[in-house]
């Protein structure tokens, strides 16, 4: 069965879901700084935050496990190098795939790209990555998912990239769908950010949530402003900003919201899923059912509180000096990617079964 037909339209593109510090007009209160060179978060801020330092001191940092990053741009590997020796840490085992012929530049969004190798190495310094390099068209979106899934070498998948449904459009979430289905049934845990324009993804002031977030066989990641306390978890808030109308006529925050297309999966239940806000009526679900909400999780994104990473490409907007600060749940999604690799070796470690879907 045909669901949809993918490249005879170029016209949409993904888009990487990050914010440069700089660019942004919030005022966000800090208990302490990061330890990053432009005060960002760095990787001790990261592991001590959430709980994965004693895990990487008892010597779980990734072993064994393979982060598959989905990417629509290339990237410079001596930035990415540079990273991880600013902090001492030796570059992780990093491998390109690039597919469909993509040539690998480093292009407009290699920030992104960056920013993923770099948190995933922060928080699972000794898990493989693979990079998946595509086109930024609808046929090299396709391609690009198909091939992570079908090599099957990845059992954790980070996404950062992503569109709201209704650009989308309901053929392409179902190809999607199936992918994420295919996925899923093999155990890979696919993590995918929900966009930063709060619950107004498409940037029109309608309500809509992000694109691959919103599929139920996909964990998606909001944002939120962490506040630390001597370098450890000092407290943590929802990022939100009505005032910084760059992003988003309604401001930007952690994406979220109900999503027009899927129904809410068996599994999102628990204290305050269903609550007031919930309804059946944008998926157009069936009586006594609600429709998927997302995020499932979150993790710092507010870049106010951003990220310290190192990019020196200039088509991406990076200083010739590299360092610079970024948030956006592009930052919380390979967070999240690179802690379920500690997680899964620890499980392993003691009999367990991996995360997977």
């Amino acid at each position: 069965m045909i669901t949809s037909i993918g490249g005879l339209d170029n016209s949409v593109q993904y888009q990487p879901l990050y914010q440069h510090a700089l660019h942004t007009k919030q005022v966000t209160f800090h208990t302490q700084k990061g330890n990053g060179p432009t005060s960002g978060l760095g990787p001790k801020d990261l592991t001590g935050a959430y709980d994965a330092a004693s895990l990487q001191t008892a010597g779980v940092l990734g072993d064994n496990q393979t982060v598959a990053l989905f990417e629509l741009d290339g990237y410079q590997a001596p930035d990415v190098a540079q990273y991880f020796s600013n902090y001492g840490l030796t570059t992780p085992n990093i491998t390109n795939v690039l597919v469909n012929g993509f040539n690998g530049s480093a292009g407009q969004g290699a920030i992104e790209v960056e920013l993923d190798i770099e948190v995933v190495g922060a928080m699972a310094p000794h898990a493989n990555q693979l990079v998946y390099e595509g086109s930024n068209t609808t046929q090299g979106l396709n391609d690009t998912y198909n091939q992570i899934v079908h090599d099957h070498k990845a059992q954790i998948v980070s996404i950062s990239w992503g569109l709201c449904e209704s650009s989308t459009g309901p053929a392409e979430l179902k190809t999607l769908d199936n992918i994420f289905k295919q996925g899923a049934s093999m155990g890979i845990s696919f993590f995918a950010a929900s966009g930063d324009s709060g619950a107004y993804d498409c940037n029109d002031g309608n309500l809509a949530v992000d694109s691959p977030s919103s599929d139920p066989y996909v964990t998606g990641v909001g944002g939120t402003n962490l506040q630390l306390n001597a370098g450890a978890y000092g407290s943590e808030s929802v990022w939100s900003n009505a005032n910084d109308t760059q992003r988003s006529p309604k401001g930007a925050g952690g994406g979220g919201g109900i999503s027009n297309t899927f129904l809410q999966p068996s599994w999102q239940t628990g204290l305050g899923v269903i609550n007031a806000n919930s309804s059946g009526a944008p998926c157009n679900a069936p009586n006594s059912q609600y429709c998927r909400e997302v995020p499932d999780v979150s993790a710092a994104a507010d870049p106010a509180t951003g990220y310290a990473m190192f990019c020196t490409v200039t088509n991406a907007g990076c200083p010739s000096t590299g360092w610079i600060t970024v948030g956006g749940t592009s930052a919380s999604a390979p967070l999240w990617a690179g802690s379920a690799a500690l997680i899964n070796q620890y499980l392993l470690s003691k009999g367990k079964t991996v995360i997977g879907y």
